[in-house]
């Protein structure tokens, strides 16, 4: 049942990334997807390449849990995090067939940089409370 969810949660982080990143237009505020304080906050200049970071963190976050839970070795890691970097470069890519949109580099390094963000927080916590459950 576990199991479940974590699949589902990451079908829906990836769907959601591709969509996003694949609207007509740049401005998330013109989707009606998001609320508009999220939509403020990504849509200001100074957010433009780090929102893109947001959902690989979770994205990031979902692959830990399912890392550690399934006790897969390191280098399963590695290509876990190779795979978000690639989807990130997809999204992007796709973009280069919208008029409003542009390929940025920026963008992947984010999104790679939130990647391995959520990986590895999400890892420190799960073996931290491992730790404390011992100690009990």
């Amino acid at each position: 049942m576990r199991s479940s969810i974590l699949y589902i949660l990451l079908a829906i982080g990836l769907l959601s990334v591709f969509l996003f990143s694949w609207l007509p237009q740049p401005r998330l505020e013109l989707s009606n997807y998001l609320p508009i304080w999220v939509t403020r906050w990504a849509d200001d200049d100074a957010n433009m390449n780090i929102r893109t970071a947001i959902p690989f963190v979770f994205l990031g976050g979902l692959s830990a849990i399912w890392l550690v839970s399934t006790n897969r070795p390191w280098p399963m890691w590695l290509a876990v995090w190779l795979g978000l970097v690639a989807i990130v470069t997809l999204a992007e890519a796709g973009q280069l067939l919208l008029p409003l949109r542009h390929f940025d580099w920026g963008d992947i390094g984010w999104g790679s940089g939130g990647a391995a963000a959520g990986l590895v927080l999400v890892t420190a916590l799960l073996l931290a409370g491992r730790e404390i459950k011992s100690l009990f």
